[in-house]
């Protein structure tokens, strides 16, 4: 199953940007959007843990650069997508306002600051793939789902 996941990420993210405009949302702008809503939520959760007297900046700064080409390879993608006649803005703007407000505690800190951490710590994608997976089921995205080849 790990490696299901696993494999269904990388070949999502690093599948060639499509040459002509979409109307329906592929799979590959489906997991862009997951990952990019599960980095858009946990920067959230940071900005509001320090606002709380809680940092934990550092080990979510090191999840971001351990997983840097994936959360690059989804913004890219996405990007393209709302390049399509939809605005980037608007959408980051819309999961910003979904994840800022809300009321955070120290225990609340410290289970995204586990996840960071442990994110940091491993590399491979396929931990990235799981979390994000189980932490972001159905990306906030408008459009109906391309159907299945």
């Amino acid at each position: 199953m790990k490696r299901l996941i696993a494999a269904a990420v990388v070949g999502a993210l690093l599948a060639p940007l499509p040459g002509q405009a979409q109307v329906c949302l592929d799979r590959e702008t489906l997991v862009a959007a997951k990952v990019h809503e599960f980095e858009a939520m946990m920067m959230a959760v940071k900005l509001r843990c320090r606002a709380i007297g809680m940092d934990i900046s550092a080990d979510y700064e090191a999840m971001l650069s351990t997983h840097a080409p994936v959360f690059a390879a989804a913004d890219r993608r996405l990007r393209a997508h709302f390049a399509q006649g939809r605005t980037y803005e608007a959408y980051a703007t819309q999961l910003g306002n979904r994840y800022g407000g809300g009321a955070t505690d120290p225990a609340n800190c410290q289970r995204f600051n586990t996840v960071a951490r442990n994110l940091a710590a491993q590399p491979a994608i396929s931990a990235l793939g799981k979390v994000v997976t189980a932490m972001v089921t159905q990306p906030r995205l408008t459009g109906s789902v391309c159907p299945k080849p």
